[in-house]
């Protein structure tokens, strides 16, 4: 794999952030062209499963090579590592909290270090903001072909802690985000839908409302209508024909979603 000139970046840090220019302008002091993609800066803040999920949907869209970064650290400043790793031919720099999760879980022995080389890091490192003094330098050393070897020791990263539950009656799931358009973006992979029976057999009980069929599209059901789909990220979504899901159903992050099977 040849080093990439590419660097994503994911933060909950707001569209506009004054923080997000600030890990640009790092960047860029490193390695003046390097290329730079904000992902997304809107994640739900300190939302981790959210982050996990974009990320894992997002990364392999991007030429191998392409360093990932991801910062979304409610534990910032605390004891929590941060982890570089190399997997499915991409870099990836988060907070070792559980966002690594699903990239890593499918990865064919992926190599995790623990960024621990102080001499890749601002001279002054802020407790507060470690995307600007930390994560953005190394980002900028990874892409510009340095060693990830060198950023640390290998360590294995924290197990992942976010996921649906599954039981008898079916799935408890969780609303990770609301896209632009107010649909609820939950946990609740295809995978485990497809065991609880043929699409027009499953229930979702949302915000008091219980909306029956798994449909392919938002126009196979009446405008105004709410309906449950496998969106892009192939995970259950839940939308309104022409309206905000989020505000017909008075839904948002954390909110539980109960899916079962009819048969």
């Amino acid at each position: 794999m040849s080093p990439g000139r590419l660097v994503t970046l994911l933060t909950d840090f707001g569209p506009g952030s004054v923080y997000v220019g600030q890990m640009h302008g790092v960047l860029r002091t490193h390695a003046a062209d390097l290329q730079i993609v904000d992902l997304a800066h809107d994640c739900p803040p300190g939302g981790i499963a959210a982050a996990g999920y974009l990320l894992a949907q997002s990364f392999g869209h991007f030429p191998p090579g392409t360093v990932h970064v991801a910062v979304v650290d409610p534990g910032v400043g605390s004891e929590r590592k941060i982890l570089a790793a190399r997997a499915h031919d991409y870099t990836f720099l988060a907070p070792d909290n559980g966002l690594l999760g699903a990239v890593l879980t499918d990865a064919a022995e992926p190599e995790v270090r623990s960024v621990e080389n102080e001499s890749l890091m601002a001279d002054l490192v802020a407790p507060t903001f470690h995307g600007r003094d930390v994560f953005a330098p190394v980002a900028a050393f990874l892409a510009s072909g340095g060693a990830l070897s060198t950023v640390g020791p290998r360590v294995a990263p924290l197990d992942a802690r976010w996921g649906p539950a599954v039981h008898d009656g079916g799935i408890t799931g969780t609303v990770l985000l609301v896209d632009p358009f107010g649909n609820l973006v939950t946990d609740v992979p295809q995978a485990l839908l497809q065991a609880l029976g043929p699409p027009e057999q499953i229930v979702a009980c949302v915000g008091g409302a219980s909306i029956a069929g798994l449909e392919r599209t938002f126009s196979d059901v009446a405008l105004g209508a709410s309906l449950i789909y496998v969106g892009s990220g192939d995970h259950l979504e839940v939308a309104v024909n022409g309206g905000r899901a989020s505000e017909v159903l008075g839904l948002g992050v954390g909110d539980p979603v109960e899916i079962m099977g009819r048969g």
